[in-house]
């Protein structure tokens, strides 16, 4: 049995006409569109798992409550993007601009998280147990501190949100 949109290839404005339509699941899609731009889309709720999304343009995007498991969304400018209470588990999110981005209460288990740019996101809540944050950059980041409830974690050449720089390779468990 095929999945919905398995494997499908669509451009962004195709994305946001059937997300508009009432469509809201598009897993395992690719969008053919180097750089998508969806700045301002609300697309809430909508389920992205294990799409391919490289280097997209969603600047302010609503993708609360969104399932993004396992979505490659390497290079992806989030930048003041709404992911709280999304599901991120095992996303590729290397080199992902998450600047000013709303994180609260998101699943980023086994997150790869590598060369990502969280400043000043807002991480309240936001679970990263197995997440690999090697040269992540959360400076200014909002409710990120390492704390006994973490597990699993990987830091290596990761700037904190004061400023200073875990080198590790450190791995919290």
């Amino acid at each position: 049995m095929q999945m919905v949109g398995s494997g499908e290839k669509i451009t962004g404005e195709e994305l946001l006409k059937r997300y508009t339509a009432g469509e809201r699941n598009f897993p395992l899609i690719t969008l053919n569109d180097e750089k998508s731009v969806l700045v301002g889309a609300d697309l809430s709720g909508i389920n992205l798992m294990g799409a391919y999304l490289h280097y997209a343009l969603w600047w302010n995007v609503n993708l609360s409550g969104a399932c993004l498991l396992a979505a490659e969304l390497s290079g992806v400018s989030m930048d003041g993007a709404d992911l709280s209470d999304a599901d991120l588990t095992s996303a590729c999110l290397w080199g992902t601009n998450f600047t000013n981005a709303n994180l609260s209460n998101c699943i980023l288990k086994g997150a790869n998280l590598r060369r990502a740019i969280l400043w000043n996101a807002n991480l309240r809540g936001a679970v990263l147990d197995g997440a690999i944050l090697a040269y992540a950059d959360f400076t200014g980041a909002k409710y990120f501190t390492i704390n006994q409830h973490m597990t699993g974690i990987l830091f290596w050449n990761t700037t904190m949100p004061d400023g200073t720089v875990i080198e590790g390779p450190t791995y919290i468990n």
